[in-house]
């Protein structure tokens, strides 16, 4: 039986390469009336078990969707409980978000990077308060994958396992394979996968040619920095997958395109959206009074 672990939830949106040529984020796609991809995964997180969640947005695109998620949600798992005061047992999860660094955009910036740095801010924050805080553990969920996250549930041991990672797979893939399939992984994972990027990008110049004691050539821009164009399967492939637990799903959808979308929208399958007070957007008010009485 597995202990209690404290998991993050990372839900990266910073340089996604949008295909749908809208003028508002494609994460706010409905997958269901009035439940957008990015509430799906806001949703997800939660099932899942994080104790917090962290959105990966720059500065353009964290306003809007702020006023469509909030700044916190409840553990489905405990909101339904019929109990004497069960408002008071309801746990809140928090929502932050955090922009890309300068010093990373156009350098290291690719769609799996914004996965990294959420992990990165969610472990910073938590050390620079104490070290009771920091993250054990990560859960990745994109917002452009459709598949029945209420699956979840019962994989929740699982996915908060203190030693093996979780990840889902579909027709023998996972997100090593560059799918946008939700996996976890542990700070070591973070290490490993953040010096083999290093490792592999290009930079600004050639590499020190013998006899020189600096790099003096610079390379074409085309070819410098390298890792903006990293995929999934050299971002993440150095996570442990020893003793990993597989989910292997029924349904799976890429909404990363139109054809994607539309596939999912066309099909049998659908993800039902949950209760309003689980996907409405919450805000803390003046008085740090943040229950709602009204919540059913």
């Amino acid at each position: 039986m597995s202990k209690h672990i404290h998991m993050a939830g990372i839900i990266p949106i910073a340089n996604f390469e949008d295909n749908f040529g809208m003028d508002y984020p494609s994460c706010l796609l409905p997958v269901d009336a009035s439940f957008s991809m990015i509430q799906k995964s806001v949703f997800e997180c939660a099932i899942a078990g994080c104790q917090t969640i962290w959105i990966v947005a720059d500065d353009d695109m964290a306003p809007i969707i702020r006023k469509r998620i909030g700044e916190w949600t409840y553990d489905p798992v405990y909101f339904y409980r019929k109990e004497k005061f069960y408002k008071d047992l309801r746990k809140e999860i928090p929502i932050y978000y955090v922009p890309i660094l300068p010093k990373d955009r156009q350098k290291r910036d690719s769609y799996g990077w914004s996965a990294l740095f959420g992990m990165h801010s969610a472990w910073y924050v938590a050390y620079r308060l104490s070290k009771w805080v920091i993250p054990e553990k990560y859960y990745v969920s994109f917002p452009h994958s459709a598949f029945n996250i209420y699956t979840l549930r019962k994989e929740r041991p699982n996915i908060l396992h203190h030693k093996n990672n979780f990840f889902l797979e579909y027709e023998g893939k996972t997100v090593k394979d560059d799918q946008f399939l939700s996996f976890t992984m542990f700070g070591e994972d973070f290490k490993k996968c953040r010096r083999h990027i290093n490792k592999e990008t290009t930079r600004t110049y050639y590499n020190l040619e013998e006899g020189e004691q600096y790099p003096s050539k610079k390379l074409p821009l085309r070819e410098r920095w390298s890792a903006r164009k990293f995929d999934f399967s050299t971002i993440f492939c150095e996570i442990d997958e020893k003793s990993a637990t597989k989910k292997a799903l029924d349904w799976h959808y890429n909404l990363n395109d139109w054809t994607g979308y539309r596939a999912y929208l066309g099909s049998e399958n659908f993800i039902q959206k949950p209760a309003d007070s689980l996907t409405k957007p919450h805000h803390h008010d003046t008085l740090c009074n943040d229950r709602e009485d009204n919540d059913e």
